[in-house]
């Protein structure tokens, strides 16, 4: 594998957009747009991805309530941290390197539930809608508008608030996650499909366009990706209904919370602390100790969002196996110990019952199916 040049990403290649602001006052305002929602939290998803290609440097966190912290961001970050980040990124990193980096590199910048999806989802439809509805419950800031238009299919971004240079690269790196779930179905046939974008005719943008590998034309009032409607049906022959349900509640839970029901984020950010920082599965009673609330109260709260922490715990469990097992560099005895096991026949029992095969053979089509993506 082709290591990120870090060095190359890091000159600043202005992108279109407000000139008479930058991308960190952009992110200043749409904190401000999203009130108290901008404390909520969200994966951090592909900026995981950038953030390691980009060598973690110190100006990333700058402004940010992670400003003092080194390496890898935490799995959970407030949406003001978010788009922070974002607008961080913008002002300091070559946007058109990174997003060239976004479609050659073997694995998409995907966040977990995206990935789940468009690995496992039953066609081509269902699991673009899903990367698209995730996008949008994500960055309130971005409007996600998926319509059928004569024989063609339209993913349109639009900015929900005015948001200069910080939009048009958002907008572009956001149409290679799209382009990336495409790919995993369609390969490299791809004649009939095409983007509009703002950086069309961006004078240092030939490389990083070109990787699209489609037709690509100036963007009119949105920023889109446009493919035959007839491709939507496309079946995934690696459909996996029971890793499906996982991203599809990872994504119901994530659109939940960004229409203003009762958080229940910050009890996932805990748990997925625990078993990303720890290897360990945590307990309801340090939960509620945790965030200063009585194990009842918690279970209450659950109940009122039909889920219990059993359930929160055994969903993010799941969604890391799969991953793991796909990943044939981990042995299963570490995939056994991230998940929390303390012995392999435990992991083994768990594993069975939530997939319905063994890691082992699972791990063997799994294989194949990631190949799929790259």
């Amino acid at each position: 594998m082709r290591p990120v040049d870090k060095k190359s990403l890091q000159p600043s290649a202005r992108q279109p957009g407000n000139p008479g602001g930058t991308a960190r006052e952009a992110a200043e305002f749409a904190v401000t747009m999203m009130g108290p929602r901008a404390a909520t939290r969200v994966p951090t998803a592909t900026l995981l991805h950038l953030g390691e290609w980009l060598g973690w440097p110190d100006w990333l966190r700058a402004g940010t309530s992670l400003d003092r912290a080194q390496g890898p961001l935490p799995p959970m970050i407030s949406r003001a941290d978010d788009i922070r980040i974002m607008g961080n990124i913008v002002d300091n990193a070559d946007v058109l390197a990174l997003v060239e980096a976004m479609l050659t590199r073997p694995r998409p910048a995907l966040s977990l539930a995206g990935e789940l999806a468009v690995l496992h989802g039953p066609d081509l439809g269902s699991s673009i809608r899903m990367v698209a509805q995730g996008l949008a419950a994500r960055n309130l800031w971005v409007v996600v508008d998926m319509e059928e238009q004569g024989q063609d299919f339209v993913i349109a971004l639009r900015p929900a608030w005015p948001m200069g240079e910080l939009f048009p690269a958002f907008a572009l790196s956001a149409l290679t996650l799209f382009q990336r779930s495409v790919v995993a179905y369609r390969g490299d046939r791809l004649e009939g499909m095409s983007i509009a974008t703002s950086w069309h005719d961006h004078p240092g943008a030939r490389g990083a366009l070109a990787a699209f590998c489609c037709r690509i034309a100036p963007a009119g009032d949105a920023e889109t990706l446009r493919f035959p409607r007839a491709w939507l049906d496309q079946a995934n022959p690696h459909f996996d209904p029971l890793v499906w349900d996982v991203a599809c509640a990872k994504t119901a839970a994530l659109e939940k919370e960004a229409l203003g029901a009762e958080a229940v984020d910050p009890l996932r950010a805990f748990i997925v602390a625990q078993l990303d920082e720890l290897n360990r599965v945590p307990r309801l009673k340090q939960a509620a100790a945790h965030l200063g609330m009585s194990t009842r109260t918690i279970v209450r709260m659950l109940a009122r969002h039909g889920t219990s922490f059993h359930k929160l715990v055994e969903e993010e469990r799941k969604a890391r196996a799969i991953v793991l097992i796909g990943d044939p560099s981990v042995p299963l005895a570490d995939v056994a110990q991230a998940l929390g096991f303390s012995d392999m026949s435990s992991f083994g029992r768990s594993f069975r019952g939530w997939f319905g095969d063994t890691p082992g053979h699972l791990r063997q089509s799994g294989g194949e199916r990631r190949a799929s993506v790259g």
